[in-house]
C-alpha cells in the first residue's frame, strides 16, 4: 500500500438478523431497540456508520460522520452519501405511523443541494417528517444539516406502501 493509499474494514450481521426482528412488531419499538444496539443495523447503516439520534411517531433524525473516504475528486462529500441518509430518514419517518407488517419503499426521491459538505469528521445530521401517510401511498419530507447547523440539502419523498412479505 501506498502512502496515499487508506484501508477500510467494518463488519455487520446478515440482514436476516434485521428483517426478524421486525417481523410482527411495532415499528417504533424495534427502530429504539436497534438505536439502543438490541437489534442490529443493516449492513448499508453499518458501512456509513449511521447513527440513530432521535425516533418518534413521524419524525426520526439520523447522523453520520463525514469521513475522507467518503469524498468526491472535488474533495467534498458525495452527494449519494447525503441523498442515501436523506432517504433513509425520508422512509423511516413513514415506518413509524405503520402498523406491524407494514413498510413503505420509496417511488420518487427529489434532493436539492444547497452546500458542500467537507469530508473532515464532521457530523451530518438529517431529520425526517412524515407529512402525509395513506393506506398505498405516503409522502415525507428532510433536510441535512453540517455539524455548524447550516443546511446542506433537503428533500421530498413519495412512498409505497406494502405489506411485508411473510416472517422468517
Amino acid at each position: 500500500m501506498t502512502e496515499a493509499e487508506r484501508e477500510r474494514t467494518f463488519t455487520w450481521e446478515a440482514p436476516m438478523a434485521t428483517a426478524g426482528a421486525m417481523f410482527n412488531r411495532d415499528p417504533l419499538t424495534w427502530m429504539r431497540e436497534m438505536k439502543e444496539g438490541r437489534v442490529p443495523a443493516p449492513p448499508a447503516a453499518r458501512l456509513l456508520n449511521f447513527e440513530i439520534e432521535e425516533i418518534e411517531s413521524g419524525r426520526v433524525v439520523f447522523s453520520m460522520k463525514a469521513e475522507e473516504w467518503m469524498s468526491n475528486p472535488a474533495l467534498v462529500l458525495h452527494g449519494g452519501l447525503t441523498a442515501t441518509i436523506l432517504d433513509t430518514v425520508l422512509t423511516l419517518c413513514v415506518m413509524t405511523k405503520l402498523p406491524p407488517n407494514r413498510y413503505p419503499t420509496t417511488l420518487d426521491l427529489g434532493v436539492k443541494f444547497v452546500r458542500p459538505v467537507k469530508p473532515d469528521g464532521g457530523i451530518v445530521r438529517a431529520e425526517g417528517i412524515a407529512v402525509h401517510v395513506g393506506t398505498t401511498v405516503a409522502t415525507s419530507e428532510a433536510r441535512a444539516y453540517d455539524g455548524a447547523g447550516r443546511l446542506v440539502a433537503h428533500a421530498t419523498s413519495t412512498l409505497a406502501l406494502l405489506d411485508a412479505p411473510a416472517g422468517p
